[in-house]
């Protein structure tokens, strides 16, 4: 279901865009503080640390106004995940062992309109489609539809831009597969540095 569904988008978005005659492609890097926590409070559950998050990507973006934009591309996550299994102490037991895969891979699909404030600033958000690509990361699979919001800065010359974009990102707010009543929900916030042509 997810293979389908990312190639659905690809298709759609490589039909938008052939139909677009101006357009700038933008390329960006991004390091983000992040943490996943329980969607409720859970009394001894098993917790994870998410470090390290550095995302890099591409955007195309087309103007609708002279205020509004509309921007979607592909953006590449990963990170180290630190796993506290939170299992009680237990003496002349034997160790109690669990796998565990420490790299996080994630693709999303960032679909997000920008409206500007001014010259140089500019507000956006929009829905993210995440596709988590690593297993065994020991917290709830974050493949689903979540969303970002931020506030941004960009610099324009004739042909190229260069953008700043802090924004708050949240994951898995509609899971592709329900996996029980309680799930880990990825937030991030964090800032992307970006470098655009105009054409």
């Amino acid at each position: 279901m997810k293979n389908a569904l990312l190639l659905s988008f690809f298709l759609l978005f490589s039909f938008s865009v052939s139909a677009q005659s101006s357009l700038e492609v933008r390329g960006y890097f991004g390091v983000s503080g992040s943490m996943a926590n329980w969607n409720e409070d859970l009394d001894g559950a098993s917790s994870v640390d998410i470090e390290n998050v550095k995302e890099v990507g591409v955007l195309l973006s087309k103007s609708i106004s002279e205020k509004f934009s509309l921007n979607g591309g592909l953006n590449y996550s990963f990170a180290t995940v630190q796993y506290d299994p939170n299992i009680p102490p237990c003496f002349n037991c034997l160790s109690i062992a669990y796998e565990h895969n420490l790299d996080f891979k994630m693709l999303s699909l960032p679909i997000y309109a920008e409206y500007s404030l001014g010259k140089i600033f500019y507000a956006a958000a929009g829905p993210l489609v995440d596709f988590q690509l690593s297993e065994g990361n020991n917290f709830s699979d974050q493949s689903g539809v979540g969303y970002l919001v931020g506030l941004g800065a960009k610099l324009d010359t004739e042909k190229l831009s260069f953008s700043i974009f802090p924004n708050y990102k949240r994951h898995n707010v509609i899971p592709f597969e329900k996996e029980g009543n309680y799930k880990q929900i990825l937030q991030e916030l964090g800032v992307q540095f970006g470098v655009g042509y105009q054409f």
